[in-house]
């Protein structure tokens, strides 16, 4: 068979290459190159062929002694905290030497470490354990710019390197999953990022490590970190054997240190139960919204309900439009037993087998707005005109009664067949009102929501699609059944459009009557060389984007998705495809939204929110699962009755709150991602291995980076899975990494470079408990 090859991109595979041709097999002795550095600041040392086992390069070795001392085996000193900051309060500008941020460190290799820098430079490195200094990843930290000499090359690149010189916060719990080998000493942490632990004998022996330890994972605390080589801690807990699904997901809320005890009835016992009336004291002063027609829309397995809409034509016209959020802290007092252990637990975590609420159990089900139940609400209501300007707001506690609890699917289908007659027994109502009546109101609501939407964009607004991977699991046998990829349809962005309107309603209010105490949420601008290098290496294969602003980003990557509109359904499928890498790439340079304490900026500026281009923004419409809704529930409340809110709420309170819903916010949402992909893994440990299609994201000497087309999840394949299967060459010319696959059977030549479309199989790996892809031959056609 005469050789044929297959190329996304013809234009690039017909470019004359410079190829490094490498063979995946067993590496023998005399042929390997072993690379060893024994301190962070030598230069590598080449140990060749079976010789390099028992001795080095000398002349390499002459060379070190002459020139490095050897390091000792510990920490820099930190410098103290009064120090630091009078160092940071002198720096020059032009001349910077310190600099302060949080801590990344690369999940596949402890060794390398990041700090960002506030301008458009590539991020400090800090290379090796000893120079990360005791911090862990997330830690606040600064430090010290190392001299020019001591910078590094990277890809081509200068990159300054630097010492971690002090720790502003520890934001890593210290706490880490992992397992014991032979050695029982030493415990390997799952996480890469955290250096190997030194257990003392008598954890050991209270655990039983040294007689029964295989195939078993536990949690350890790290108590001390003395020297670079390895930290010192004590086992807390036995979680489970390895490969447990149970065990594996136990082990996921433990990793992100996430809370999920029951609460204990020293703090419940004074809360209402679950069959709880309103009484006349609860009602006192609050708006009658009891015969309005109000109505909730979520998923279809909501459980806790804390929004929900109304929508009245007006005489002049107009519409008043409510949001009526949950009254969560009616219930819970400021500062009460209770109150400080949900401020701890600051969210409710949504794992695939299991929702663990912030809130109680009966306190959620006294707040949730069930229909046909008086139900007691915050609400935002706008007089708006029929084009969705807003005239006028106003901010009241009121009394509503939920007259239907509907599906996202349910409102879809009314706004796909908005003159559909839509029988009564359809969907359950309470009340005097008719499923036609309802589905007007959603007409309306969704035709204001359009426009809001296109002029949030057409004023800036950012948004970045990614795919998220949802597994669906019995919640009798605890084993995964099921799954799908969330998509965003015009009912999600319906409710989107009017929580969004309401935090910003409320934030607004908040910063122009308590700018010093009000709780805020934020999103920084990207790294703006993150997202130049993205720019550049897109624009090579005819991808052009604006990154000027928010913007003008957006702008530029819809334009793309929307001149599809013409093409046929092939091309649109690949496009999709392709904007799957493009929104990736993208997300890479965005910075993670927090939390923030309106004082502690010094300019209103920083407030801003860069994805939704708006100066002000906080949350406000989930107080049943966060707790950031929560305090700024009670912050609203204290503005409108005009009194100061209690003595124990100042700036640092507010900024300790902040810190930790962060924390917590952002733990919970890498724990929702992990236990899904946990139980997908299972799936298809049980189901056996799927054949799918996939694109590539990014291409590396050794590895490609792959988006699953039809499940959204990331993988990286090895090479090295190829061996006596192809040939494969790798060349980075034109700075377009591309590898030459010469497969064997059949003979073709698969180039494969960013956007190639391919097929990969993916399964469980034999050895380990994770998922592993393997690039299968390609065929002539690819089939989407």
């Amino acid at each position: 068979m005469s050789e044929k090859s297959v190329s996304s991109d013809p234009v690039i595979q017909n470019q004359p290459r410079k190829v490094k041709k490498f063979h995946h097999k067993v590496n023998k002795n005399k042929n390997r190159k072993i690379f060893k550095r024994e301190s962070f600041n030598e230069q590598p040392v080449l140990v060749d062929g079976e010789k390099g086992k028992k001795e080095e390069n000398k002349r390499a070795i002459e060379a070190r002694k002459a020139k490095v001392p050897k390091e000792k085996d510990t920490f820099p000193e930190h410098i103290p905290e009064k120090e630091i900051d009078k160092l940071l309060r002198n720096e020059n500008s032009d001349e910077t030497q310190y600099i302060e941020g949080q801590l990344r460190i690369n999940p596949r290799n402890r060794e390398y470490a990041y700090l960002p820098f506030s301008d458009d430079q590539r991020d400090l490195l800090i290379i090796g354990l000893r120079d990360r200094n005791r911090a862990f990843d997330g830690d606040f930290v600064v430090a010290c710019i190392n001299q020019p000499e001591k910078w590094e090359m990277h890809k081509g690149y200068e990159q300054k390197t630097g010492v971690v010189v002090f720790i502003r916060e520890k934001i890593h719990p210290r706490r880490t999953i992992g397992y014991f080998k032979e050695n029982n000493e030493l415990f390997y942490p799952r996480d890469r990022r955290v250096p190997l632990v030194k257990i003392s004998k008598k954890s050991l022996k209270q655990f039983g490590v040294c007689q029964n330890y295989k195939n078993i994972l536990y949690l350890v605390v790290i108590t001390d970190w003395i020297k670079p080589k390895f930290a010192v801690g004590k086992i807390e807990k036995i979680i489970g054997n390895i490969g447990d699904i149970k065990a594996e997901s136990n082990a996921i809320l433990f990793e992100y240190d996430l809370d999920v005890t029951p609460y204990s009835l020293h703090v419940t016992k004074e809360l209402p139960s679950s069959d709880y009336s309103l009484t006349e004291n609860d009602i006192k002063d609050r708006e009658d919204w009891k015969d309005e027609c109000i109505f909730t829309i979520d998923p279809d397995t909501a459980v806790d309900l804390d929004d929900s809409v109304s929508c009245k034509p007006l005489e002049n016209g107009n519409y008043e439009i409510g949001v009526h959020i949950s009254d969560v802290t009616h219930y819970l007092k400021f500062l009460s037993p209770l109150d400080i252990q949900v401020s701890k637990r600051a969210t409710t975590i949504y794992m695939a087998d299991n929702t663990y609420h912030m809130l109680p159990k009966e306190l959620c089900q006294v707040c949730s707005l069930s229909p046909g139940q008086d139900k007691l609400a915050f609400s935002v209501i706008w007089e708006m005109t029929q084009d969705a300007k807003v005239v006028k707001h106003r901010f009241a506690k009121t009394v509503i009664r939920s007259c239907c609890q509907m599906s996202y699917q349910h409102v879809q289908k009314m706004i796909e067949n908005p003159e559909y007659n839509w029988p009564d027994n359809y969907i359950y109502i309470d009340g005097n009102y008719k499923l036609n009546d309802l589905s007007i109101k959603v007409n309306i609501l969704h035709n204001l929501a359009i426009q809001m939407r296109k002029r949030r964009f057409q004023n800036g607004a950012l948004q970045i699609d990614l795919p998220k991977l949802y597994v669906r699991v019995d919640r009798i046998t605890g084993l995964p059944i099921s799954y799908n990829i969330e998509e965003q349809q015009d009912s999600n962005r319906l409710i989107e459009e009017f929580m969004l309107l309401a935090n910003m309603t409320v934030a607004k209010h908040l910063y122009n009557v308590i700018p010093e105490t009000a709780l805020l949420r934020i999103h920084t601008e990207p790294s703006k060389h993150i997202l130049s290098t993205t720019q550049d290496m897109l624009q090579k294969f005819g991808i052009h984007l604006d990154i000027t602003s928010s913007t003008s980003l957006h702008a530029s990557m819809k334009r793309y998705e929307e001149g599809l509109e013409t093409e046929d359904d092939e091309r649109r499928k690949i496009m999709k495809y392709r904007m799957m890498v493009i929104n990736n790439l993208c997300s890479r340079a965005m910075a993670r939204a927090t939390y923030i304490c309106s004082s502690t900026v010094e300019a209103q500026e920083e407030l801003r929110h860069y994805a939704l281009n708006i100066p002000l923004y906080t949350h406000f419409t989930s107080p049943i699962r966060r707790y950031s809704d929560c305090v700024v529930h009670r912050l609203l409340y204290s503005t409108l009755r005009n009194i100061d809110m209690p003595k124990e709420w100042t700036q640092k309170l507010c900024k300790s709150i902040a810190a930790n819903c962060n924390i917590k916010k952002f733990n919970a949402k890498m724990a929702q991602e992990r236990s899904n992909e946990l139980y997908f893994m299972y799936l298809i440990d049980l189901k056996g291995p799927i054949v799918t299609m996939g694109i590539v994201l990014s291409v590396h000497e050794n590895f490609i980076t792959i988006i699953s087309c039809q499940l959204g999840i990331k993988l990286k394949v090895f090479f090295t899975q190829l061996e006596n299967l192809a040939l494969v060459e790798y060349s980075s010319e034109c700075s377009i990494p591309m590898v030459n696959i010469s497969w064997k059977q059949p003979a073709i030549t698969q180039v494969i470079n960013v956007f190639t479309l391919l097929h990969l199989r993916i399964e469980k790996h034999p050895e380990s408990f994770q998922l592993t892809g393997t690039l299968l031959p390609p065929i002539q056609e690819i089939e989407i």
